[in-house]
Parts: C-alpha cells; sequence; structure tokens
C-alpha cells in the first residue's frame, strides 16, 4: 500500500461519538454540527483536500450522529501517481456504528460499499464490477469500529499501551490495534488554540500519529501523520466549525 493510498485514512478519522446524560439522551449544549477542512500533502506537497461534517439528529427520540468525509486526492511523481475522489459516510447511535457507505474512485477503480449493523452481525455489500458480494462481520468479534476513533477517549491510566479489536471499515476486516499515547499537548488551527493528546496507532495496515480531542461531544482530529511503502503523507486541519 503507497502512502498516498494511507491518506484515506477514514478521517475514517471521521469524529465520531456520542455524549448522553444519565436518561440516555444527547445533551443539546453540545455542537450539533462541526465541519473540519482539512489539506493532505506529501513529500511536502500539497496534493488534495478533505472536507468532514458532522451532525446530529433526532429520529423517533434517538438521537443519531451522522457524519461525511469528502476526500479528493491527486499527486503525480516520478515513481507514482495516485488519484482518489470518495465520499464516506456513516450514522452512530447509541455509540454504535449502525450504518455506513464509501462511494467514488480510486486510481480508476470503482468504490461502492455499503453496510449497517443487523442484530448480531455488521454486513457490508460491495459491488464490483457488476456483481455483490457481502461480507459479514460478527458483533462480538470487535471492540468498536474505525469510525468511533476510540483514541480520543482511552483511559490509559497507568499504562501508555492499550490494543483493541478495532473493525476497519476500509479493510472490512477486524485487526487488533495498538494505542500508544506520546503526550497530551494543544494543536493550532487557524489562529486558534485546541487542547488535545497525540497518540500513535499501529495494526497489520496501518501506522500513524493523531493529535485528537475528545470534546465532550465528538472526537475531533486535528491531524494525522502516517508512512506507507514509499512515502510519508499529513492530513492537517486547516478551519474548524462549530454550530449549535
Amino acid at each position: 500500500m503507497t502512502a498516498m493510498r494511507c491518506c484515506r485514512f477514514c478521517l475514517c478519522m471521521t469524529f465520531v461519538a456520542v455524549v448522553w446524560t444519565a436518561a440516555g439522551v444527547y445533551s443539546a449544549s453540545y455542537p450539533a454540527k462541526t465541519v473540519a477542512q482539512y489539506k493532505v500533502s506529501s513529500m511536502g506537497l500539497a496534493i488534495g483536500d478533505v472536507t468532514t461534517t458532522q451532525r446530529m439528529t433526532d429520529a423517533d427520540g434517538v438521537p443519531r450522529l451522522h457524519f461525511e468525509t469528502r476526500t479528493a486526492v491527486k499527486a503525480s511523481f516520478l515513481w507514482m501517481a495516485y488519484h482518489q475522489e470518495t465520499v464516506e459516510k456513516g450514522i452512530l447511535q447509541k455509540q454504535d456504528l449502525v450504518s455506513y457507505a464509501r462511494k467514488g474512485k480510486e486510481n480508476g477503480t470503482v468504490i461502492d460499499v455499503e453496510g449497517r449493523l443487523e442484530k448480531d452481525s455488521f454486513r457490508f455489500e460491495v459491488r464490483e464490477q457488476g456483481v455483490t458480494r457481502s461480507v459479514v462481520i460478527p458483533r462480538s468479534s470487535y471492540d468498536c469500529t474505525t469510525m468511533e476513533c476510540p483514541e480520543a477517549r482511552l483511559d490509559f491510566k497507568d499504562k501508555s499501551q492499550v490494543t483493541l479489536k478495532v473493525l476497519d471499515v476500509e479493510k472490512l476486516a477486524v485487526v487488533k490495534r495498538q494505542y500508544r499515547l506520546i503526550r497530551n499537548d494543544h494543536y493550532r488551527v487557524a489562529g486558534q488554540e485546541y487542547p488535545c493528546r497525540i497518540v500513535d496507532f499501529s495494526d497489520q495496515n496501518k501506522k500513524a500519529r493523531r493529535w485528537i480531542a475528545w470534546d465532550g461531544s465528538t472526537a475531533v482530529v486535528y491531524r494525522q501523520d502516517g508512512k506507507g511503502e514509499k512515502n510519508s503523507y499529513s492530513v492537517q486541519a486547516t478551519s474548524l466549525t462549530r454550530k449549535m
């Protein structure tokens, strides 16, 4: 996997998790909509943009967090070329991913994936060249999905490293992902500093460092740096807007 391919880091990075009161209701004091803009770079060159949107809705009294990530990356180097235009969407309910979709193109290959939580399993329908195949992942086989960004709220306590079974919605597979707390810090976006924690994570497919924070309603990723087989990449927030 090239570094540019790795930059489809799912902003899966999509910052999703919900605060629930004792009665199980989302608190209206937290942002109802959060929009973040990112620039993607590699080898010191700008190669694309990412926009993420999160919004809260209420379906029959049940709060839901909707997220959407739009990615447009185009890079051309002497040894490789990469082009990606995708839209990724999902819904979290009671802190669980219940719906997911990713559509678009990557290096000319059509991406068409839809998934949903059905009773005790998460079922993905993958359409490739007019043929649909199903991938079924038992809910009991994973602690969380990549969509929830668990590193934002992990309690490391006196441990510097935590391992979770994570459903990687990009790979459609469960991986053992290790999270390591580096330190608590601040990150500047558009002239404003935000408190965050710096966390490294790795599994058999990915390795990256994130500047991430839990703001009381969502997990916000300010930056992600990663490495592929040949290159490194960086995705950095350039603006952050919250609406009540």
